[in-house]
């Protein structure tokens, strides 16, 4: 399998705030010094060699030189080439505030322990995960050296394959992890989504994604965010959908940031010119909206998008794209997609509900309450804002309001299974099983094939020590969800309650080869 897996751009802004403007946003990036790294390995000893990683690095040499790079290159590296270079280019970066840095790496890579590692060519000597740590490059080290030089900007650019590519990977760690550790002010994007293959670059020089990215690199005129998304974008269409990159975005400004010229500006553009056509914006963003209405929420972001590309101040688009990047898990995206919506229209609700969610989901509470408000204010009606809300109350273990808030989208809509299970989830929290048990069971009836629904109700079931419905709850939740690790604890738990020790043994034992740890 060729490396085209997983794309990594980061982007390092010196320490400064989320989202907060940075002081180069006005600047032409070209008139900084730029230096860079290109390592691109194909002759691989001990595992399957590559064909496009050497061709990538020497194609990204010619792109970013053409951008006024000066750029090292390490072709077939072995670790001691590759970590030497990378101290070379923070060197490098150290000499000014005013430096930009882009890292581009093709070959293979594998992830151990949460950790992401570039894999050298003389990979032979690699026999195990503990290998890894010695007689790899670890991406964190990258991070971190480009982190400490203490430069403006900075780019790194991943191309590995997404197949563990050692006979001794362990299941389940296909591709490169999420990067962890990045310094805050970082944009991640990856090639293709989780649980995707990224296309390989079948006869052709360059892998899909990488041909699609140097392309972009050429045009003239583009913004560093209109490089990322029309490389997005483009490979959304080419693959029909079946590679989807996640582009993660933690700063702003990035629609003002130049890698090369920036665009000559037009006096009089035409009516039907490309870059400016609300008429073709709207018909996108309609379509995106039946689409989003039927949940497909990769496909409706295509035709926001588009609809953003063909109107950049469409509030509405960047309102319901970040809503469709929330609900896939996205949030870096939402995050960003929800502030430039409030900041081109403070009145679109659903920007607000998009961004609270993503504040709820890292567990920021209370700027999750400071938006759900603000949709309130918007529209006092909205079910979904008082639900939302209630998740917020709940995170605070405000019970009270958040039952309360619950309540309210209840009556406003009774037909949403979730909001039930929400509550559930208040009243299970003060302890309130049968009220918590009355709450999951109407949520069941509204959606029965929810298996974390089964799963809670038989918690509430084992609180009033029924330890016979708790265990057919949780054998539901299994039959819906076999892979459910945490489920199979809990029912082990009941059965060791009722004293049936082998079931109890069995099914602890199959949550930890699921995964799960006390």
């Amino acid at each position: 399998m060729r490396k085209a897996g997983l794309f990594v751009f980061v982007l390092l802004m010196g320490g400064l705030a989320l989202f907060v403007q940075p002081v180069f946003a006005q600047q032409n990036v070209s008139a900084a010094r730029k230096f860079a790294l290109v390592i691109g390995n194909s002759r691989y000893t001990g595992i399957n060699p590559l064909t496009n990683p050497v061709n990538d690095a020497n194609d990204m040499e010619a792109a970013l030189r053409a951008l006024g790079f000066t750029v090292d290159k390490v072709l077939d590296g072995t670790h001691e080439q590759m970590e030497t270079a990378v101290i070379n280019l923070q060197r490098r970066l150290s000499s000014s505030r005013n430096t930009y840095g882009f890292f581009f790496y093709a070959g293979h890579g594998v992830q151990a322990g949460g950790e992401n590692y570039l894999i050298p060519v003389q990979a032979g000597g690699i026999q195990n995960e503990s290998h890894l740590r010695y007689r790899a490059l670890s991406l964190q080290f990258v991070l971190d050296s480009l982190s400490e030089a203490g430069n403006e900007l900075n780019m790194v650019v991943l191309d590995a394959c997404r197949d563990n590519p050692f006979g001794w990977g362990r299941s389940g760690s296909r591709g490169l992890a999420a990067v962890a550790r990045a310094p805050s002010g970082t944009v991640v994007m990856y090639a293709a989504g989780a649980g995707q293959q990224a296309a390989d670059g079948v006869n052709q020089r360059n892998g899909l994604f990488t041909g699609h990215l140097l392309t972009n690199l050429r045009a003239s005129g583009l913004s560093v965010y209109q490089v990322f998304d029309r490389t997005m974008t483009t490979v959304i269409n080419v693959t029909n959908g079946s590679q989807n990159p996640e582009l993660s975005l933690r700063a702003g400004g990035l629609n003002e940031i130049f890698l090369g010229s920036r665009p000559v500006p037009v006096v009089t553009p035409a009516p039907s010119s490309s870059t400016n056509n609300p008429e073709l914006a709207r018909t996108h963003f309609n379509r995106g909206m039946v689409i989003f209405n039927r949940s497909e929420w990769a496909d409706a972001i295509q035709e926001f998008s588009t609809a953003v590309r063909f109107d950049p101040n469409h509030a509405e688009a960047f309102a319901y794209r970040a809503r469709c990047h929330e609900r896939m898990g996205n949030y870096d995206n939402a995050l960003f997609d929800a502030n430039n919506a409030i900041q081109l229209n403070p009145q679109v609700f659903i920007a607000y509900i998009a961004r609270g969610n993503v504040y709820n989901h890292r567990r920021d509470y209370n700027r999750g309450l400071n938006d759900y408000n603000e949709a309130i204010r918007l529209d006092p009606n909205s079910a979904i804002a008082y639900g939302c809300r209630g998740n917020s109350y709940n995170g605070l273990q405000d019970y009270t309001r958040a039952i309360a808030d619950h309540d309210q989208a209840i009556r406003l809509d009774p037909s949403v299974a979730l909001f039930y299970y929400n509550r559930g989830n208040s009243y299970y929290s003060l302890q309130n099983y049968p009220r918590a048990i009355a709450d999951y069971t109407e949520a069941i009836r509204l959606d029965p094939n929810s298996a974390i629904t089964y799963n809670n109700r038989g918690n509430s079931y084992n609180g009033l020590q029924d330890y016979t419905r708790a265990i057919a709850d949780y054998t539901e939740a299994i039959r819906l969800n076999p892979n459910y690790a945490l489920v199979y604890n809990n029912r082990s738990i009941s059965y060791r309650a009722i004293g049936d020790t082998a079931r109890a043994d069995a099914d602890a034992r199959r949550a930890r080869e699921l995964g799960y740890t006390p």
